[in-house]
């Protein structure tokens, strides 16, 4: 029997689709300099200089290391999206640098080898972001309101789709991305279009997606239902998932937001549509209420509206925070991001988590050990394997390595491997 292994989260973009001046823009100038003018005044005392030379050496050491990160991370983005697509499937079948001279490739003839199993086919999820950004303003400078639209993210996705099946030799991967929208950056009215243009026919079928699989014509306007898997929304960039009214001047711009957001999941809901938000304090992030959007428990109001709704939340929480933000929630009574999930979980359905960008080394398995062992009978149905990838290379060498320490893991045994990246992955995306 033929078997898939799915990564639910990766990502498929060039240098031209993120929004970097809006990232930019949000860089604190001043306390960098304020940070800068401590160490020259700290470097001007002789017993704290040895010690501030001494930092300084250790961080020029992990600097060096940060920016081979980002030259690895960027001569991928250098690629068109159909060589993207073949890197990675060349990727798995490589051996050495990354992985032991002595084994051999993930991929072979025979399929892709993850613990004891072996899959013939491998899902590909890429998530869409949607980078449109327009509340940001840069006045300082002289064209200070950059243009992203989706629409040429979408395009250059299914073009590259449609590269990658027309030249690969295995045709090993099966692509299906989420479509990025932000309901902020468009009117209850165009979001109706666009749901519809997508949507209206979706029955939750991988065949019907197979069925467009590198069908695109070039023409976004020709496209239809079953090009898109599902809705990808990323709070850091300024999407609400449910709007407070405290946070609003005028009373009609909330009820008007709240329209959109509600829409969205109405519509979700109904057809199965499964979306997954973006749930780490890491990330692209450019809005000013990151963290309060981002925040799983901003979903609590929408699960218990919307208590069928397919919800993914991905990098299952993780904070990592500055070492005073770790110190405050210890001594308050906030609640980590990672056990709102876990409720979450716990009393509704269709609510799912996935560990990608974190499982970079064994010790993360570890610590998911130990979650799964505190919530066996519900957890282990709800965790999907995903990647990051490409940005998780600002952690990891490359594809292989992140697939190969999945595979390698003891932490998890096989058929829980098999559970995360084949039988709970094919629950979440199809009906």
């Amino acid at each position: 029997m033929n078997k898939t292994f799915y990564d639910i989260h990766c990502h498929a973009m060039n240098l031209s689709h993120p929004n970097l001046s809006a990232f930019i823009n949000r860089i604190d100038i001043n306390r960098l300099m304020r940070q800068l003018k401590l160490l020259t005044c700290l470097n001007g005392i002789p017993i704290v200089s040895s010690i501030v030379s001494f930092l300084l050496g250790r961080k020029l050491d992990a600097v060096k290391g940060k920016v081979n990160r980002v030259n690895n991370l960027l001569s991928v983005m250098e690629n068109d999206l159909g060589s993207y697509f073949l890197l990675m499937e060349n990727c798995l079948k490589q051996t050495g640098n990354c992985l032991e001279k002595s084994d051999a490739p993930l991929l072979r003839e025979d399929g892709l080898h993850i613990g004891g199993n072996v899959y013939q086919k491998i899902v590909l999820t890429p998530l869409l972001m949607d980078f449109g950004c327009k509340d940001i303003r840069n006045p300082d400078i002289h064209y200070e309101k950059p243009n992203k639209p989706i629409a040429e993210q979408v395009t250059d996705v299914f073009s590259g789709i449609k590269k990658y099946k027309d030249m690969s030799v295995d045709n090993v991967f099966e692509i299906y991305p989420f479509l990025g929208l932000n309901t902020k950056n468009y009117t209850l009215d165009e979001i109706k279009e666009l749901l519809d243009k997508y949507f209206a026919d979706y029955r939750g079928k991988r065949d019907d997606l197979y069925a467009n699989m590198g069908k695109f014509d070039g023409n976004i306007n020709n496209m239809k239902s079953n090009f898109f898997a599902g809705i990808k929304v990323y709070p850091p960039l300024g999407f609400d998932p449910w709007p407070d009214p405290a946070e609003y001047d005028f009373m009609e711009q909330y009820e008007e937001e709240v329209k959109k957001v509600k829409y969205l999941y109405g519509y979700c809901s109904g057809r199965k549509i499964p979306i997954t938000t973006h749930c780490s304090d890491g990330g692209f992030r450019v809005d000013e209420n990151a963290l309060d959007y981002t925040a799983p428990s901003r979903w609590e109001k929408v699960l218990r509206e919307y208590p069928e709704i397919k919800l993914n939340f991905a990098h299952f929480g993780k904070q990592r925070g500055s070492w005073y933000k770790k110190l405050w929630r210890f001594f308050s009574a906030e609640e980590l991001w990672v056990k709102t999930i876990l409720r979450l979980v716990a009393s509704y359905n269709n609510v799912y988590v996935d560990f990608s960008y974190s499982g970079v080394d064994d010790e993360y398995y570890s610590s998911l050990r130990e979650l799964i062992n505190n919530q066996p009978h519900i957890l282990r149905g709800r965790i999907l394997f995903g990647t990051d990838f490409m940005i998780n290379l600002m952690a990891i060498e490359s594809y292989n390595k992140y697939l190969d320490i999945f595979s390698k893991n003891s932490a998890l045994s096989d058929p829980e491997k098999h559970g995360f990246s084949c039988i709970n992955p094919e629950q979440f995306l199809f009906c």
